[in-house]
């Protein structure tokens, strides 16, 4: 649920079919644009089409980005509606130097489309810090909520987690978490492993 920081919707991703650009302006500041469709009927009336655009600022040692999408919304049946949702997400990462964590935040607020008067705007929130060197990896541990909708409330994830390079094409990162439930009902706590490759 995390691994977004928290640019859940504003980030498109997951199209059956996608296209992109982007262009680098120099000096650390760059743009980008995307669009995706969600099912075989490209970019028509028919398909659930989206668009976002992204601009960003990277230093030496932190940066920060703005993006927006716009996401034509479906019904409870993942029919077509003639809405759309809007999102704005602000991600921003710090890496100070020495033996301090760096520190990755974002947070993405949801216009959604046609919903009712007090339920139509959902938020997301993630923090994480990562220590770059421990042992032969990184260690890192995290926070934050997904889609939570002004009417519910914010259901929290927290993580742990350790990443280490197998070798120089595969990493290995296994972790814990906990996410929070409604109510009487005992909270979640899992373990998984994440392996990565990379060619």
């Amino acid at each position: 649920m995390l691994d977004d920081c928290a640019n859940v919707n504003a980030g498109i991703t997951g199209g059956t079919t996608a296209m992109g650009a982007s262009y680098d302006f120099g000096s650390g500041f760059t743009a980008a644009f995307g669009a995706q469709t969600g099912n075989a009927s490209v970019f028509t009336e028919e398909s659930t089409d989206s668009y976002a655009v992204n601009a960003a600022y990277t230093a030496d040692s932190y940066a920060i980005s703005l993006t927006y999408g716009v996401v034509e919304a479906v019904d409870a049946n993942d029919a077509l509606t003639d809405e759309e949702d809007k999102f704005t997400a602000i991600n921003a990462y710090y890496t100070p130097e020495g033996s301090l964590p760096s520190i990755s935040v974002g947070y993405e607020v949801g216009d959604l489309g046609g919903a009712a008067d007090g339920a139509d705007e959902q938020a997301s929130f993630m923090v994480g810090l990562t220590w770059d060197e421990v042992g032969p990896g990184s260690a890192g541990v995290a926070l934050g909520h997904s889609n939570t909708n002004e009417a519910d409330d914010e259901l929290y994830q927290y993580e742990a987690y350790y990443e280490y390079p197998v070798n120089d094409s595969m990493t290995v990162t296994p972790l814990i978490y906990t996410l929070d439930a409604e109510g009487d009902v005992d909270d979640t706590t899992g373990i998984m492993v994440k392996t990565s490759f990379s060619f």
